[in-house]
C-alpha cells in the first residue's frame, strides 16, 4: 500500500517541497522514493515507514539515530532530513532522508579491488568508538532482529517431540519470544539444523563471546546495502539494525556474504581491505564468521550467489558455499 496523504503532506512540509511522484524502492513495500520539487530544483528523497510484520517502529528509530551518528562523523551515508518517531505529525512513524547516487545491484563478477573497497568502507564505520545507547543497542550478531540458530533449536525440538508434546513446544516458544501462536508454529515447523550447523552452534555456545572495543556498527552489511560507482563504494545505506559492538559483527557478516556470493576467496579480500583501512589485523575472525553463518537459514532460498561464469546459483549451491565458509571457520576456531 502506498504512503497515505497525511504522511506525504508531512514529508513535503518538512522540507518545504512539493511531492511530484511516489515509487517503491522494493517490490510491494517501502522504503519509498519521493520525487520532489523545491523551488526551481527537483530531487529524490527516501521515505521510510513501518512495515507490519517486518519493520517495526523501533527499527525506524534506530535508522534515524544511526544517520545522526553517521553525519556527525562524516561517514558516507544518507543524511536525515526529518523524522516523526511518535507519528503525531505524520500520522504514523516516519523518517525522511536524502537519496544518494550509486548502484546497489550485485555484479555477477566481482574484482578483488571492489572486495577490498567493501572491507575498507565498513572499517571507516568501525573507526568510531561507540557505546550502546537508546535506539543503538549492543549488537552481538548481524541483523540481530533475526536469531536463526535459536529458531533451528526449536524446530529440532518440535520435530523430535511426539504429537501429544508438540502443542506444548509451540506454547513454550510463543511464551519465550512473545510471538503469536501461528508464527511460533511456523518457525517450529521450519528446517531443523543439519549436522554441520548443529556442530557449529554447539561449539560457539561453549566459547565466551570476545570482549573487544565497542565501536559503531552498521548491523546489516552486504552488497545490497552499499552504493557503488564502478569499484568505488559511494555510501552505506539501510541502517535500521545499526548499534554498538565488536567490529567482528559486521566484518564476519560481510566476509560471509561475499563468500556465499562469489566463493571463499572473496572473504580474504574483504578482510584485507578492512585491515588496510584499520591499520591492524582483524581479531577473532573465526568466531565472528561462525556467528554470521549461523544467522542464516538452513537452506538459503533467495540468497544470491554467482558461479565463475556469472550465472545465478540455485539455493542448494549457495547453501554449499555457506557450509564451506562455516567449515573453514570451524577448522580455524
Amino acid at each position: 500500500m502506498p504512503p497515505g496523504e497525511r504522511v506525504l503532506d508531512w514529508a513535503a512540509s518538512s522540507i518545504n517541497a512539493t511531492v511530484l511522484e511516489v515509487a517503491n524502492l522494493k517490490p510491494h513495500s517501502g522504503p519509498w522514493r519521493l520525487h520532489v520539487r523545491q523551488g526551481a530544483k527537483s530531487s529524490n528523497v527516501v521515505l521510510r515507514l513501518v512495515v507490519p510484520g517486518w519493520i517495526g517502529a523501533d527499527l525506524i528509530a534506530t535508522g534515524a539515530a544511526a544517520l545522526r551518528v553517521a553525519e556527525r562523523h562524516g561517514l558516507a551515508a544518507p543524511r536525515l532530513l526529518a523524522c516523526d518517531l511518535d507519528g503525531c505529525q505524520a500520522g504514523e512513524v516516519a523518517t525522511l532522508e536524502t537519496m544518494l547516487d550509486g548502484s546497489s545491484a550485485l555484479p555477477p563478477h566481482v574484482s578483488a579491488e571492489r572486495l577490498r573497497a567493501a572491507g575498507a568502507a565498513i572499517a571507516k564505520v568501525h573507526a568510531i568508538p561507540f557505546e550502546p545507547q537508546e535506539h543503538l543497542p549492543l549488537r552481538i550478531r548481524p541483523t540481530q532482529v533475526d536469531d536463526r540458530a535459536m529458531e533451528r533449536r526449536w524446530a529440532t525440538a518440535f520435530q523430535a517431540a511426539t504429537e501429544d508434546e508438540k502443542p506444548a513446544v509451540i506454547d513454550a516458544l510463543s511464551e519465550l519470544t512473545g510471538w503469536s501462536h501461528d508464527h511460533a508454529q511456523e518457525v517450529a515447523m521450519g528446517d531443523p539444523a543439519t549436522g554441520l550447523l548443529q556442530l557449529a552452534d554447539d561449539r560457539i555456545r561453549d566459547i565466551p563471546r570476545p570482549q573487544g572495543q565497542s565501536v559503531f556498527l552498521h548491523g546489516d552489511i552486504w552488497g545490497g546495502n552499499m552504493l557503488w560507482e564502478n569499484d568505488t563504494c559511494r555510501a552505506l545505506i539501510d541502517w535500521k539494525t545499526a548499534g554498538a559492538g565488536d567490529p567482528g559483527v559486521d566484518l564476519g557478516e560481510l566476509r560471509m556474504q561475499m563468500a556465499h556470493q562469489y566463493g571463499l576467496w572473496a572473504a580474504i579480500h574483504v578482510q584485507e581491505g578492512w585491515e588496510d583501512e584499520s591499520g591492524r589485523p582483524a581479531s577473532n575472525v573465526a568466531y565472528w564468521d561462525l556467528v554470521a553463518a549461523l544467522n542464516t537459514p538452513t537452506v538459503m532460498n533467495g540468497w544470491p550467489g554467482f558461479d565463475e561464469r556469472g550465472g545465478r546459483l540455485d539455493a542448494q549451491s549457495v547453501t554449499r558455499r555457506r557450509d564451506e565458509f562455516l567449515r573453514a571457520a570451524l577448522d580455524q576456531l
